[in-house]
């Protein structure tokens, strides 16, 4: 809800949560790696899949709470942009794809990718195809807004769709082309995806700004 900047009694900015979400899921993933890449679970080129930054222990203790909370709170923030309008999708699209994106970051961060592979993989499907459909059913709408509307975030964003969208393309069709998740080309186009749509939360923590307050219930 849109309040007041001095309003913030019994609530926290909503900008907050984007950021968060953000920060959770960078840090998470690049946490992950490099302690996986330190302890000889992976290599540095080529550079492994996000994925196998969090099989094996004690990684993948970090890989699956840290991603579980931050689908958490991408959950949330879906809610939290719904209600401030600041992205111009439908609340079915909300509801249709942004949700079930963050249950698929749910599903791929608890089942990894040796163990549950099958639940892993469609759980990374999901995430990832919902995702990307929601980012541009926001972005093609935010094309339709006015000059006076158009702020240096809607651009951004835009932008963040275009290259999310892309490098999600060319990695699903080095899959299709027999290419193995093993190579660099795909590793490359997941990572660059993935950290895509992450900037593409951030942008709300600067575009939200202090005005929108999520109110906690008071009991007197």
């Amino acid at each position: 809800m849109k309040y007041s900047s001095t309003q913030t009694d019994n609530g926290f900015h909503s900008k907050n949560v984007a950021l968060l979400q953000s920060l959770l899921s960078i840090g998470t993933t690049t946490a992950c790696y490099f302690i996986a890449l330190y302890l000889g679970h992976v290599k540095l080129w080529p550079p492994p899949m996000i994925s196998d930054c969090g099989v094996h222990p004690p990684e993948k203790f970090l890989f699956s709470i840290g991603l579980v909370c931050a689908a958490f709170l991408m959950f949330l923030f879906i809610w939290i942009v719904e209600s401030a309008g600041k992205i111009y999708s439908s609340r079915k699209t909300a509801w249709l794809l942004g949700v079930p994106s963050s249950i698929g970051l749910m599903v791929l961060a608890v089942c990894n990718c040796e163990d549950y592979s099958v639940i892993h993989d469609i759980g990374t499907a999901i995430y990832f195809v919902c995702f990307a459909l929601w980012c541009l059913a926001g972005s093609f709408k935010e094309l339709n807004l006015t000059r006076e509307k158009t702020t240096k975030w809607v651009r951004i964003r835009q932008v963040l769709c275009i290259v999310n969208v892309i490098f999600g393309l060319l990695m699903g069709f080095f899959l299709l082309k027999g290419y193995d998740s093993t190579t660099w080309q795909v590793a490359t186009c997941e990572w660059i995806a993935v950290f895509a749509v992450e900037f593409y939360l951030a942008t709300f923590y600067w575009d939200l700004g202090d005005e929108y307050i999520v109110k906690q219930v008071k009991e007197y």
